[in-house]
């Protein structure tokens, strides 16, 4: 179903199920490994279609490929793909349809897609992709078959990523910045974008400029999401004595991350101007800090 080397164990799972396949399957794991890679590998294998391709990409009658639309999954897209799901099966004698970013659905979305889920239609199957099953409906997931995907650890993945041509220098910043997911991780390099640690560490009241100037094509919420996981990193090796502060502006950076997925609408450059400031009232004396290091990576 894939090449990537994470994704064999739980490809073999979903083939495993053979007769046995329930109509309702989440592909689950940490964000940026590829579920969605994994769902679209399945869909094409279920429909006979050649693999290699991207299942979002191809035009068949019996597939459907939903994701979320200005950062969400709202109910006119649930109800189009419940409308697909019901008709007869056209070429491959059975009709499925992948949800990529599932737990982007709405209330109104999520429960019309509930009520498919209890009654799914013959010879039809629903795949959700999720890097954040947490935030679906416990009834939802209830009705799902789960398949899991598991990260790698610090040495394999740096491998990974330096077989990849990722410069062993930046594995370790982008690594904690996107929670060690490799393909964000290869984004991040395609696209030439700068660790988020550059300007963090850029120090007299240059931090707000650089966030804004490196990283000006972010969504708002992903941006404050990494700044998260840098500072929930920091706090894990920082004294004591200087851990409330840092505590602190981490709960911040959460607050601000909900608010931003709630309000699309925000000022960006405000928001990154406010949190920059308490940044440099809050972060511990980074000079003595140790830089993010995949453990692989170390001399």
């Amino acid at each position: 179903m894939t090449a990537l080397p994470w994704l064999a164990a739980p490809a073999r799972s979903l083939r495993a199920l053979g007769e046995r396949l329930p109509h309702a399957l989440l592909v689950e794991g940490p964000k940026g490994w590829g579920q969605e890679r994994l769902a679209g590998g399945f869909a094409l294998e279920l429909l006979g279609l050649p693999a290699g391709r991207e299942a979002r990409e191809v035009a068949h009658p019996d597939l459907r490929w939903i994701e979320p639309d200005s950062g969400s999954i709202r109910i006119d897209a649930v109800r189009r793909t419940i409308e697909f799901l019901v008709q007869t099966p056209q070429v491959a004698g059975r009709k499925i349809a992948v949800v990529q970013d599932a737990e982007r659905c709405n209330p109104s979305a999520a429960n019309a897609l509930l009520k498919t889920l209890e009654e799914p239609p013959p010879e039809s199957f629903i795949v959700l992709a999720s890097g954040a099953a947490e935030r679906l409906l416990p009834t939802v997931r209830s009705r799902c078959q789960r398949i899991a995907i598991r990260a790698l650890d610090d040495a394999a993945l740096f491998a990974w990523l330096t077989d990849q041509g990722t410069p062993a220098e930046v594995c370790g910043y982008l690594a904690v910045e996107y929670g060690g997911a490799p393909l964000a991780v290869l984004a991040a390099v395609e696209r030439q974008q700068p660790p988020l640690w550059t300007a963090l560490t850029a120090g007299g009241g240059a931090t707000a400029q650089r966030l804004i100037d490196d990283h000006r094509d972010d969504e708002l919420a992903e941006l404050i999401a990494r700044w998260l996981r840098i500072v929930c990193w920091l706090s894990r090796r920082t004294p004591r004595p200087s851990l409330p502060p840092l505590l602190r502006f981490a709960e911040t950076l959460a607050v601000a991350r909900r608010i931003a997925l709630l309000n699309t609408g925000l000022n960006r450059a405000i928001q990154v101007q406010r949190l920059a400031d308490l940044w440099e009232l809050a972060r511990p004396h980074l000079a003595n800090t140790e830089p993010p290091r995949l453990a692989a990576a170390r001399p």
